[in-house]
């Protein structure tokens, strides 16, 4: 009998423990997308001079498309006695480093590029400069770094279970 109730409460006290644990390495972190925005937007506007030819990428608006991190921008091109404006919509991934406990952009592609003539081969030339300009600038870029102080973040911070987007947030779930 008194067995009995022993081997009953040994086996509720492994549930509550194995619940307990499985609560306390999940974490969600939630970013804004305000923070982000503001993240990318101490490393602009971006200007580029050299010599016979200027460009310049004004501050981008972040949205969110998928599991995806979108920039749309303004830019402009100055070549000799040409200019060239546009906008230049960009789509990147977001990285999780656990070494760093920190969030990088990285992986841009140049989803669509506008510009104000209708020169093809100029579109090519400013979506090859561009390109270049958004993946050597912005790649590896820090937009999040984990708490260390942050119990659950620490414990988890080797386990990312999940990047999605709800709403206007980014949303990283940390745990097992």
């Amino acid at each position: 009998m008194i067995y009995e109730q022993m081997k009953k409460i040994i086996l509720i006290f492994i549930c509550m423990l194995l619940t307990c644990t499985g609560c306390a390495l999940r974490k969600e972190i939630v970013i804004p997308r305000a923070k982000l925005q503001e993240a990318v937007s101490r490393k602009f506007p971006y200007d580029k001079d050299i010599g016979i030819a200027r460009f310049t990428l004004q501050v981008p608006e972040v949205y969110f498309r998928g599991k995806n991190i979108g920039l749309r921008a303004v830019y402009f091109a100055h070549l000799l006695d040409k200019e060239v404006r546009g906008f230049v919509d960009v789509n990147g991934n977001i990285i999780y480093k656990p070494e760093t406990g920190a969030f990088y952009l990285h992986d841009f592609n140049i989803t669509d590029i506008t510009l104000n003539e209708k020169d093809l081969l100029e579109k090519l030339n400013i979506q090859k400069v561009i390109d270049k300009i958004i993946n050597n600038y912005l790649d590896g870029f820090l937009i999040y770094r984990l708490n260390p102080r942050d119990h659950k973040q620490n414990l988890a911070r080797s386990y990312v279970k999940e990047i999605f987007v709800r709403n206007d947030d980014l949303v990283v779930v940390l745990g097992y």
